[in-house]
């Protein structure tokens, strides 16, 4: 491990909590900084930051909740989900009357992802049955559908308005156009099936033109998606989940099965530090924009985490 200026401190400023005894599948930090919604198989919860009280629940009807995203002006959630095999869901709800307006989708399997446009007039689906759907936000409409992938979508970001990236079991990521569907290009050297995809954020420049990539390979991967370059790539001592950029695109934190978040360099590709999650697997991992902590969720509940410069 590279041994630094910078040292990652892990300190438990809320305890590890439990979302009614199921596994978190899902995970976003509210627009106002100071809550977290959490979803699973027996529901969505809200709770504070950083304690982790539990503060209220929305009453979903997705069997199971596998993402949640908010739009950028924070005032609509997305939450995502499904019946494993039997069909994928996604629920709109007004933020933070906390108000469900509609239910979109037309899947045959589980949704696993969804992603906002960065003008936040669309989303995108990513899902089980291979497919990845295009809705409007004021019509709750299917604008565009995408079917290029031979397996299950289980991860997407938007490159810009027009262009989305997404990635799956088949091991290949995928670049097409949201307007008609088109596929543009594939990039194909993870050997594992891709877990995760994030893009590089907006306040770095030229954000939609480096993304990130996970994959049951044990590599972080970073790409130039529009030319179809590999740039470098690290490997890990365990399989990656999720990951999540500084907002500075200077650090990639990815969350593991051994339940330890990884901080990698992104110029050099090396682990800064490795930090305690979670007690168990972290299927979700997200960074706090301003507040300079972690949140992980996974098999044993959820956590909050600051790392701080020695």
């Amino acid at each position: 491990m590279k041994n630094l200026a910078f040292i990652a401190v892990l300190l438990l400023i809320g305890m590890t909590r439990a979302c009614a005894d199921a596994p978190i599948t899902a995970l976003a930090i509210a627009p106002d900084g100071k809550h977290v919604v959490l979803g699973s198989q027996v529901g969505i919860e809200i709770r504070s930051l950083p304690d982790l009280t539990i503060t209220g629940k929305l009453s979903t009807e997705l069997e199971h909740v596998h993402d949640l995203k908010f739009s950028r002006d924070g005032q609509t959630l997305l939450a995502a989900g499904g019946s494993p095999a039997e069909s994928g869901r996604v629920e709109v709800w007004i933020w933070p009357k906390s108000e469900r307006i509609r239910e979109v989708g037309d899947h045959d399997d589980v949704v696993y992802r969804v992603a906002w446009s960065p003008d936040g007039t669309q989303w995108v689906t990513c899902s089980g049955d291979g497919r990845c759907l295009v809705f409007s936000l004021a019509t709750g409409e299917q604008v565009a559908i995408y079917e290029g992938h031979s397996r299950g979508v289980l991860a997407g970001g938007f490159l810009d308005d027009r262009t989305i990236t997404t990635a799956g079991i088949d091991q290949t990521i995928r670049v097409w156009n949201c307007v008609d569907g088109l596929h543009q290009r594939t990039l194909d050297n993870h050997v594992g099936a891709i877990n995760d995809i994030a893009v590089r954020p907006a306040s770095a420049n030229q954000a939609g033109d480096v993304i990130a990539t996970i994959s049951e390979d044990r590599t972080v991967r970073l790409w130039q998606p529009r030319i179809g370059r590999l740039m470098r790539f690290g490997r890990l001592a365990s399989v990656p989940r999720s990951l999540g950029w500084s907002s500075d695109a200077t650090k990639i934190y990815v969350g593991c099965n051994d339940g330890r978040v990884r901080i990698i360099d992104t110029e050099s590709m090396e682990i800064e530090a490795e930090i305690d999650g979670l007690v168990g697997r972290i299927h979700e991992l997200v960074v706090h924009s301003t507040e300079g902590y972690i949140v992980t969720a996974g098999e044993k509940g959820c956590r909050v985490v600051s790392v701080r410069a020695k």
